[in-house]
């Protein structure tokens, strides 16, 4: 896309982390429901309660970690957009301007050759009324 990046790739991107943070979260329920399906009851048993509910409180840091991630891309693939559309009006004014001074550079070329074709003897008193006509048109 350019200099500044293309803003469907990133919000494809956002897309994967997201569906990679459901996968996620899915994997740290089904090892919470494992664990809830043991019965077996002793210090091991306790121990391997604890971890399991750290691992769990972890993964779901992982998960809302990529979560946001993802929210951030999202968020960047509008400053994009909006970035690429400056950009794009910014190209239209400059080339409205120049196509505007090109047509009045064609017109300002009319008036001069219209001028030359009437241009009086040297020294003549018309020469008075040529400066200021070439005064108005901002060309003295």
């Amino acid at each position: 896309m350019g200099l500044y990046g293309d803003p469907g790739a990133l919000d494809a991107l956002a897309s994967e982390l997201s569906q990679r943070a459901r996968e996620v979260r899915a994997a740290g329920e089904e090892h919470r429901a494992e664990g809830a399906r043991t019965r077996w009851v002793s210090e091991a048993a306790t121990a391997y309660r604890e971890q399991q509910a750290k691992d769990c409180a972890d993964v779901d840091a992982a998960a809302d970690a990529m979560e946001r991630a993802a929210d951030l891309l999202r968020q960047h693939a509008d400053e994009v957009r909006e970035r690429l559309a400056a950009i794009a009006r910014a190209e239209e004014a400059v080339r409205s301007w120049l196509s505007e001074q090109a047509a009045r550079g064609g017109e300002l070329l009319d008036d001069v050759g219209d001028f030359l074709g009437d241009l009086p003897e040297a020294g003549a008193d018309a020469w008075r009324g040529l400066s200021r006509q070439l005064g108005r048109l901002g060309l003295m």
